[in-house]
């Protein structure tokens, strides 16, 4: 498990849980004809090249042909965001002032949509994970070791009562 399968694998993730609507890991893995433990492993980064069945499951996430390898290699999914930095993608939405100088002030390196309940109406949290422009891949190794824990705690969110209905 390398800097690139975990940002795969990452990103794979992201895409299959931002969907609407959802999907879960069961059904990529049926709809796939493989078993849930290897989208586990995917999702994780627990694989050692790029095969058929991550690129099948990029085309189950609608990923463009060539993103699985541009997202690989530290690129974004579709080619049109190359070079787009936040500030375009987040362009005319009302977002407080300060949530958006973050945006336009750091490199994006991952982000989620986590729901906080089962149904599409218990809304949901979007968490951008940022670093230094020009950050390194140990510090992006890094900081993703941090999001890891940080997400297992705001997933936790939608199966906590006592916190989502608060």
């Amino acid at each position: 498990m390398d800097d690139k399968t975990q940002r795969l694998g990452s990103a794979l993730q992201a895409a299959r849980e931002g969907r609407r609507p959802k999907l879960t890991q069961p059904e990529a893995a049926e709809r796939l004809g493989v078993g849930r433990s290897t989208v586990q492993n995917i999702e994780a980064g627990r694989f050692s090249r790029i095969n058929n069945t991550i690129r099948n499951y990029a085309t189950l996430l609608e990923w463009p042909d060539d993103a699985v390898d541009r997202v690989f290699e530290g690129g974004p999914v579709l080619e049109s965001d190359r070079g787009a930095g936040p500030a375009e993608e987040v362009e005319g939405l009302p977002l407080p002032p300060a949530v958006e100088y973050e945006l336009r002030s750091a490199e994006t390196l991952d982000s989620a949509v986590i729901p906080l309940g089962p149904d599409e109406e218990d809304g949901h949290v979007i968490v951008v994970l940022q670093g230094t422009k020009g950050v390194g891949p140990e510090e992006v190794a890094r900081i993703a070791a941090r999001y890891r824990k940080a997400r297992r705690y705001l997933q936790g969110l939608a199966t906590d009562d006592g916190v989502a209905d608060s």
